[in-house]
C-alpha cells in the first residue's frame, strides 16, 4: 500500500494538486538539516498521509459494499419488524408506498411489545414469586425471625410484571421492607401481601413474619440511655426560654457540634486553586528564565560595543578584540554570563575552521535580538573592508546602543511601579480575610 501512496503522491505532485511549500517551511523549522533532507521528510509526510487516507477509503468502500450486498439479498417481498421484550415500549417503523398515481407516501406501523400466552404467563407468575421469595430475607435467617431490613424488590427483571408490597402494620415494618423494631417489647407478627400483574392479570401471596425486638449493642444501649436522660432534663426545663444541661452525664462528656459553615469549604477551594497554580507558575518560571536571559544580553550589549571600539581603536583585528573581550570576562569571572558562553561559542567555531564571517552570523542566529542580528551583520559586511570603516560603524552602533540601554531602564522603572500594585491588592485581600472570615464563622455559629 506505501508503493501505491507513493504513486499517488508523485502524480498529484506532478500536476500541482498537493503543493508542499507550507509542510516545507515548517520541517525546516522543526529539524535541523540539509535541504535533501528536509525533502524526504516532506515527501515522507505526504507518502504517509496517503496510506492512511487509501487504507481508510478501502475500509469504509468494503464495509459498505457488504452491507449493500447484505440489503439485496433480504429483499424477499417480505418485511420484517422486532418487537420490544415483555414489558418493553411500544416500536414504531415507518414504511414507504407508491400509489397508483406513482406518489410516495409513508405508513406508520405500531408494534406493542411480546405478549406472554395464558400458559406462559402462569408459569411467568410462579418463576416472578419464587424470585421474590428467594430475595425477601436480605440478612435475615427466617420469616420467623427478623431483625433487620428486609429485601423487598419491585421489580423482575426481563418479565414485564408489576410488583407491589404492602403491610398490614406500617409502624413496624413498611412496603419497602424497613422495619423499626428499636422500640418494641415483644415480638410482633405482620402480614405482608406481595401482588404481581400483568395487564389485566393479577395473583396475590401473603405472608406472615414475626418481626423480634432488636437487640442493642453495649454502646447503642448506652446511647439510649443516655438519650431518654437528656431528653428528660430537656423536658424539665420545657417553661425556660434557654435550655441548660451538665456536659457530663453518666460518666459521659458531651461535646457541642459546632456548624463551621462556609470555612472548609474555603479552605479547600482555596487548596486546590493554590495546587493549580503551582502548575501554571513552574511553565511561568520558564518563561522569566528565557526573559531574564534576553534582558541581560541586552544590558550587556552597550559593553561589547564600547570594549570591541576600545580595541580597534588600540590597533587590535576583529577577532583580535573578540579575543580581549573574553579575557576580560575571565579576568572578572563572568563566565557564567550568558554573553560569555554565546561569545565562547563562535571563538570555538573558527578555531575549528568555521570562517569569521560563518561565526558571526551563528553567533546572531543563536542569540536571535535584534541588536545581536544588526552587530553581526555589520561585521560580516565591514570585516573586508578594513578596520577603519568598521570602528565608524561601531561607534554610532555604541552611541545607538547606550541610548536604547537608558530608554530601557526608563521603562523598567514605570514597570516596577506597576508591579506594586499586586503585593498591594493581595495585602488588601488579606486584610478583608482578616475581617471577615471571622465575622461569617460568628454568623455560622449563631445559626
Amino acid at each position: 500500500m506505501m508503493f501505491l501512496a507513493g504513486k499517488l503522491y508523485q502524480q498529484l505532485r506532478k500536476y500541482r494538486v498537493i503543493r508542499p511549500e507550507q509542510i516545507r517551511r515548517s520541517m525546516t523549522r522543526l529539524y535541523k538539516g540539509n535541504a535533501l533532507q528536509t525533502e524526504e521528510r516532506v515527501d515522507a509526510y505526504y507518502i504517509d498521509l496517503l496510506n492512511k487516507t487509501i487504507w481508510v477509503l478501502l475500509i469504509s468502500g468494503s464495509l459498505s459494499g457488504l452491507l449493500w450486498g447484505m440489503y439485496q439479498k433480504q429483499d424477499t417481498g417480505q418485511l420484517h419488524f422486532v418487537r420490544d421484550d415483555y414489558g418493553g415500549d411500544e416500536v414504531q417503523y415507518i414504511v414507504s408506498y407508491e400509489n397508483q398515481e406513482k406518489t410516495t407516501a409513508q405508513l406508520t406501523i405500531t408494534l406493542e411489545p411480546v405478549q406472554y400466552r395464558p400458559e406462559e404467563l402462569a408459569e411467568q407468575f410462579q418463576e416472578g414469586f419464587a424470585y421474590l421469595e428467594n430475595r425477601m430475607l436480605g440478612d435475615n435467617e427466617s420469616l420467623d425471625n427478623i431483625l433487620v431490613d428486609m429485601k423487598l424488590e419491585t421489580s423482575i427483571p426481563d418479565s414485564g410484571l408489576k410488583v407491589s408490597w404492602s403491610s398490614d402494620d406500617y409502624e413496624v415494618i413498611d412496603e419497602r421492607g424497613v422495619i423499626n423494631n428499636q422500640g418494641l417489647k415483644e415480638s410482633q407478627i405482620v402480614v405482608l401481601q406481595l401482588e404481581l400483574s400483568y395487564g389485566e392479570m393479577k395473583e396475590s401471596r401473603e405472608y406472615e413474619v414475626v418481626v423480634r425486638p432488636r437487640q442493642l449493642t453495649d454502646m447503642e444501649e448506652e446511647q439510649r440511655r443516655l438519650q431518654e436522660r437528656v431528653e428528660a432534663l430537656i423536658q424539665d426545663a420545657r417553661y425556660e426560654k434557654e435550655v441548660v444541661i451538665p456536659s457530663d452525664i453518666q460518666g459521659v462528656h458531651l461535646m457541642e457540634e459546632r456548624n463551621q459553615g462556609l470555612v472548609p469549604w474555603l479552605i479547600l477551594i482555596l487548596g486546590i486553586v493554590s495546587g493549580g497554580m503551582l502548575w501554571f507558575r513552574q511553565k511561568e518560571n520558564l518563561q522569566l528564565q528565557l526573559k531574564q536571559q534576553n534582558r541581560e544580553l541586552l544590558r550587556e550589549y552597550p559593553y561589547l560595543v564600547n570594549q570591541l571600539v576600545l580595541y580597534l581603536e588600540a590597533g587590535a583585528t576583529i577577532k583580535g578584540a573578540f579575543e580581549r573581550v573574553l579575557y576580560q570576562y575571565e579576568m572578572a569571572e563572568r563566565k557564567e554570563h550568558p554573553l560569555y558562553e554565546e561569545l565562547m561559542v563562535m571563538w570555538n567555531e573558527m578555531h575549528s575552521g568555521v570562517t569569521q564571517e560563518q561565526a558571526y552570523m551563528n553567533l546572531g542566529k543563536r542569540i536571535g535580538l535584534l541588536p545581536y542580528l544588526k552587530l553581526t551583520s555589520l561585521l560580516t559586511q565591514q570585516i573586508r573592508k578594513g578596520v577603519a570603516g568598521v570602528i565608524l560603524l561601531l561607534e554610532e552602533e555604541e552611541h545607538e546602543a547606550f541610548e536604547r540601554r537608558k530608554e530601557r531602564a526608563k521603562r523598567m522603572g514605570e514597570e516596577a511601579g506597576t508591579k506594586l500594585l499586586v503585593p498591594m491588592i493581595i495585602l488588601m485581600v488579606i486584610s478583608m480575610l482578616i475581617i471577615v472570615c471571622p465575622a461569617v464563622m460568628s454568623f455560622a455559629i449563631l445559626r
